[in-house]
């Protein structure tokens, strides 16, 4: 396979000499040469959702959607591993060389997420924290790994842990920490709705009293 790559070196040098851009293209001679180097190795592929760390640029998160000649089309993500990961509707295009020459995270069908509640004291029953911790996990469609109890300070650390799906891996935390808080008894399960307040808008020509 190596050797395959690099038999295409010779070659692309001796085109691009002879037109005389070597050093003024040689941004596209890299991402060209990357574009045979992802095609072959195939660790990044149409459908992956990856994140591209690179030194001096914002960090790139999001899902692949097609592998061009020179750059790769990217669907952008929320980023930020404590924000909702879904779609922002912008598309990015990234320099195939920049997928090879900078740490690039991969992530797999499924991934290992967490959530979080802090109970203050007067403490419920500890059973019916780990309880109602599991059923919103397994309610939310989501895998179970873990529940764990313990204590800090003067309140009490509930924590799940759980796979999700990184194509459905929105904003999952909040969904199961709102049925931990139902069904623990934390909060009520009938939450009431602010009335929206009435404006007046003076029409036009309109006599006024």
């Amino acid at each position: 396979m190596a050797g395959d790559i690099l038999g295409y070196i010779p070659l692309l040098s001796i085109v691009f000499s002879s037109m005389g851009v070597g050093i003024v293209f040689k941004d596209y001679i890299a991402a060209l040469i990357s574009t045979i180097v992802i095609k072959k190795t195939k660790d990044i592929r149409p459908g992956n959702r990856i994140k591209i760390s690179a030194p001096g640029v914002p960090t790139t998160k999001g899902d692949i959607m097609h592998i061009g000649l020179l750059r790769t089309t990217v669907m952008e993500v929320g980023d930020g591993e404590r924000l909702p990961s879904v779609r922002t509707g912008r598309l990015i295009k990234v320099p195939n060389h920049m997928l090879i020459s900078n740490p690039v995270m991969i992530y797999g069908d499924t991934i290992i997420d967490e959530v979080i509640s802090y109970i203050p004291r007067p403490y419920p029953d500890s059973h019916l924290l780990l309880n109602s911790m599991r059923e919103a996990i397994t309610g939310n469609g989501h895998g179970l790994i873990e529940v764990g109890l313990y204590q800090k300070e003067d309140r009490l650390v509930i924590h799940g842990v759980f796979e999700v799906k990184t194509s459905e891996m929105a904003d999952e935390r909040s969904k199961i920490l709102r049925d931990f808080l139902v069904k623990s008894k934390q909060i009520d399960t009938e939450i009431k709705q602010a009335e929206p307040e009435k404006i007046a808008i003076p029409l036009p020509n309109v006599e006024r009293d």
